[in-house]
């Protein structure tokens, strides 16, 4: 965890961001912009949900994967789009990763050129878990955590 979140603290000779010409401050602002943004479209996501469960999934699918996708593009002002990918495909957070990054492009397929409404709600599902696992990767003892309240919420115990 604490590699990711200490690498964009690093002076200008070290910068591999997107924007390497921006300061520390630049790049932070960039990040939250694109964090707060990419939720805020997630958000609004939310307000299509009734659509969703009635079949109409397009609006929903893509404000959600769109949302994903800029969130993620945020990372590269701190870290750069190498580092970002390097800490993605890390043994870890490797499966995750690939999925998460899959299951965008399904969502998208699915939406525009498979024109299938079961498909574009079950790769938001998709996506939507393997974002969470990604993320708890970066937790320590996250992954452990979320298995045992999903356990306790399954009554799997």
């Amino acid at each position: 965890m604490n590699e990711f979140f200490l690498s964009f603290n690093q002076n200008e000779e070290e910068n591999n961001s997107i924007f390497p010409t921006l300061s520390l401050k630049e790049r932070l602002i960039g990040f939250i912009f694109c964090f707060i943004f990419g939720y805020l479209l997630e958000f609004m996501a939310m307000g299509s949900l009734v659509g969703l469960l009635l079949g109409r999934s397009k609006k929903f699918a893509f404000l959600y994967t769109t949302g994903n996708i800029i969130s993620i593009f945020g990372t590269f002002f701190l870290v750069g789009p190498q580092r970002q990918l390097k800490y993605m495909f890390v043994p870890i957070r490797k499966n995750a990763s690939i999925i998460f990054i899959f299951s965008i492009i399904l969502t998208l397929f699915s939406i525009y050129v498979l024109k299938s409404k079961f498909l574009t709600i079950i790769c938001v599902i998709i996506q939507f878990g393997a974002f969470i696992w990604y993320v708890m990767s970066y937790i320590p003892y996250g992954r452990d955590c979320l298995k045992v309240i999903t356990q306790r919420i399954l009554g799997m115990n």
